[in-house]
């Protein structure tokens, strides 16, 4: 075997610290470790907004009907309750599910959604606006104040 510091040209591997030697052999291979480790995350996660993209099948129209249905029953019944702990926080969320539930079906069936549904101030919508609404849903074929079958 040659010896490499014997090289005529004036190359020759003196000037390379065993320092630098040490760390080079430390780093190169965490660092490329690394790298590997963040090229599968990279392709994972690439792989995870593909798959999210696609949009699910939108809900069938029979059960947002029977989704109405029970929670208009709920809130009927939750707000003629006395005498219950934290009725007001019920209702109001109650209240809400079924003003989402209600804006879905209008998208769905093409009618004009309530009045401040699905902003800030969406839990205050006035019951005529709600009656609007079943009103024109009624026209449309899905009838919201039908008893819900339990």
């Amino acid at each position: 075997m040659p010896d490499l510091n014997s090289v005529p040209g004036g190359r020759r591997l003196d000037s390379v610290s065993p320092y630098l030697e040490i760390i080079a052999v430390i780093l190169l291979p965490t660092a490329l470790g690394y790298g590997l480790i963040g090229l599968v995350r990279l392709f994972r996660w690439g792989a995870q907004r593909r798959g999210r993209s696609r949009v699910a099948p939108p809900e069938p129209i029979e059960r947002l009907e029977g989704t109405l249905r029970r929670l208009r029953t709920e809130l009927e019944s939750l707000e003629t309750r006395s005498g219950m702990p934290n009725k007001n926080v019920r209702v109001r969320a109650l209240r809400g599910a079924y003003l989402d539930a209600l804006a879905l079906a209008c998208q769905r069936l093409e009618v004009r959604p309530p009045l401040n549904a699905g902003k800030a101030g969406g839990l205050r919508v006035d019951q005529a606006e709600i009656y609007r609404v079943e009103a024109a849903l009624r026209q449309r074929g899905l009838n919201v104040r039908q008893p819900a079958a339990h």
